[in-house]
């Protein structure tokens, strides 16, 4: 008998879309060969989810730690596997997800907790199993080798592409954006003439007005985007040369693309990526943005455009990633599926 799969995250405006966005691209990978359902809560923004996907509402007033109650109850762990992420899914609740008799992948990318799921799923660029305290049970899948990507940028992944003229940006901090990074960058590249359009897709909770303000001074250089399909976000990404962004997965999918990225991070879950990439050299440095202003990234750019170390950064950002990415994770979650 093959397994169903739970796929399970939660996300909104507020919190952030970023866990969604990354099983969507592990639903896309395998939704051809299995069945499955996609888990969520009723606070989660539901209209990013694909009309397509099976989806399930988990009641509000179903606590955490009473989750893997629920779930048994509704769904029996003889038919199914789970696969969750999200911060919320610590060690407590992998325990009492097994102690179930569930088969669990968790997706992770903060080596922070004791592991208990099955298979442990982390992208992050130089991460080692050495990172993590685990059951003896456990198995590893590390590394830019196991991209969480939707299909659209694992086929471009494959793509070369060469850089000849720096001349459009790409920015987005996505979610609501607390420090108007978006802003600032856009203030800073606006200030540049060398940029003649730059491209800016803002958040879902995004409610800063400097972005309006700069439109209306910039009304034939500025193009602001929301809510684009992945198609439509890689077609902006394509017109661009350069981006600036922080490293979380809109860096991976920028990284597919291949152009000149300036990137850093404004919190924790972004800054073992951001060391990653910068290890690689597939990155400029930003460090910690969470205090930048508009000065800051001026600063950076006239830097990097002065470098000329255009080649070997796209270089790097095409070996991190190959065509082997979807069949690999179509091979880690086969077996859990048929036992």
């Amino acid at each position: 008998m093959t397994k169903k799969i739970i796929f399970r995250a939660d996300g909104n405006g507020e919190t952030g879309l970023g866990h969604l966005y990354r099983l969507f691209s592990l639903v896309e990978t395998v939704r051809d060969h299995y069945e499955f359902v996609f888990l969520t809560k009723a606070s989660s923004t539901h209209s990013v989810i694909p009309e397509s996907y099976n989806l399930g509402v988990i009641p509000e007033n179903s606590s955490l730690s009473e989750e893997a109650n629920w779930l048994s109850e509704n769904f029996s762990a003889e038919n199914h596997i789970i696969i969750a992420d999200g911060y919320q899914f610590n060690a407590a609740y992998q325990k009492a997800i097994k102690s179930k008799g569930y088969k669990l992948v968790y997706i992770d990318d903060l080596a922070s907790e004791h592991m208990y799921a099955d298979v442990v799923v982390n992208h992050s660029p130089n991460i080692a199993q050495s990172n993590y305290k685990c059951e003896t049970y456990t198995n590893f899948a590390l590394g830019t080798k196991y991209a969480l990507l939707r299909p659209i940028f694992l086929k471009l992944a494959k793509q070369s592409r060469s850089i000849e003229k720096i001349d459009t940006a790409f920015v987005c901090f996505g979610g609501a954006d607390l420090f108007d990074l978006t802003g600032k960058a856009t203030k800073a590249l606006l200030g540049m003439s060398l940029f003649t359009i730059v491209h800016v897709v803002l958040g879902a909770a995004y409610q800063h007005e400097n972005i309006l303000m700069l439109k209306e001074s910039h009304p034939d250089r500025l193009k602001i985007h929301k809510n684009l399909s992945a198609e439509a976000l890689a077609k902006v990404m394509q017109s661009c040369n350069f981006a600036i962004a922080p490293s979380s997965t809109i860096l991976y999918e920028l990284s597919c693309i291949k152009m000149l990225i300036l990137s850093g991070y404004y919190v924790d879950n972004q800054e073992l990526i951001y060391k990653g990439f910068l290890c690689k050299k597939a990155i400029f440095k930003g460090g910690n943005m969470t205090n930048y202003q508009e000065s800051d990234f001026s600063e950076l750019m006239h830097s990097i455009l002065n470098s000329g170390q255009f080649e070997e950064q796209i270089r790097a950002q095409q070996n991190m990633f190959d065509d082997q990415i979807a069949s690999r994770h179509l091979k880690l979650i086969g077996p859990l599926c048929c036992e």
